[in-house]
């Protein structure tokens, strides 16, 4: 049993999973997030201030900060601001960036994106990188965003494929849901822990919001876990998978762990491989009306 099983509740869980989340996870969400910048950064305007919404521990707000020092070498006087409900994943990302970066072209603060502080058109982009499809009330976070953006404004955000089109899911999740007691995978609390978005309805529900020119690719890339106890490890830390394990009681929750490590190294081919799997994602772009 990993000293994760036994860990205690936490008023941040998403904090206490930072460190986690960024030796691991960060890699591949690094990559997307610097993929997402790049296919708007043409179309920002002189001066663009940017907002990072739900920025984690910094996997879009680096590339975001790169792309403002670069437009102020030019003469511009960009600036970007990275939110997130979690004061723990914000002084990570704070952390690495005031390490890198000049602390007049970025800050960072806590914020519910349901209910940004911000004024109307405040900004003229908006990001979220695999953040607001992950709200509550995620319809308030599209219309949020699209609210604190200035007519015309640019919003990228990404969210991930459903387990049948995404290897990096089935493969993780999959063998913890088919070993989970009925009781927890029916009525799930944490509700939503494995939420994704089909193409077409992310889309409407974006429209819904205000924004137009709306454009949903799909984005494949791929991504590596070092070996199944890494595997094991992470899932237990993820606030909402952890949360549902560790509901379980000592039989269920051995169940759970012993299929999961079997399906891994089954799919690694040996205890000691690396466990390489496709991260399929949908990336959506579009502008305020």
């Amino acid at each position: 049993m990993s000293d994760l099983d036994e860990r205690p509740a936490s008023d941040d869980p998403w904090g206490g999973h930072a460190s986690i989340y960024d030796r691991l996870f960060a890699p591949v969400t690094g990559h997307i997030a610097r993929s997402m910048v790049t296919m708007v950064e043409q179309r920002l305007p002189d001066n663009a201030q940017l907002l990072d919404i739900a920025c984690g521990s910094g996997a879009l707000l680096m590339p975001a900060i790169e792309l403002v020092e670069r437009r102020r070498a030019a003469g511009g006087s960009e600036f970007v601001v990275g939110c997130d409900f979690s004061p723990g994943m914000l002084e990570r990302a704070r952390e690495k960036a005031s390490r890198a970066y000049a602390s007049d072209v970025f800050r960072c603060e806590v914020q519910d994106g349901q209910a940004l502080s911000y004024g109307d058109a405040s900004f003229d982009a908006a990001f979220s990188c695999f953040g607001i499809f992950l709200f509550e009330d995620r319809n308030a976070g599209w219309e949020e965003a699209a609210r604190i953006l200035a007519p015309g404004g640019v919003f990228a955000t990404s969210t991930w494929m459903a387990p049948e089109l995404n290897e990096m899911f089935r493969v993780q999740f999959a063998p913890v849901l088919e070993t989970l007691p009925d009781r927890l995978t029916q009525n799930p609390t944490p509700p939503g822990w494995m939420l994704v978005a089909e193409a077409a309805a992310l889309g409407a529900e974006v429209e819904q919001a205000g924004f137009v020119d709306v454009e949903v690719r799909p984005f494949h890339t791929h991504f590596v876990l070092p070996g199944v106890d890494d595997a094991w490890n992470a899932m237990l830390d993820n606030p909402a998978a952890g949360a549902l394990i560790r509901q379980c009681d000592e039989a269920e929750r051995t169940a759970v762990e012993d299929h999961f490590r079997r399906h891994l190294t089954a799919y690694a081919g040996g205890i000691d491989r690396p466990i390489v799997v496709e991260a399929s994602c949908n990336i959506l772009t579009g502008r305020k009306a």
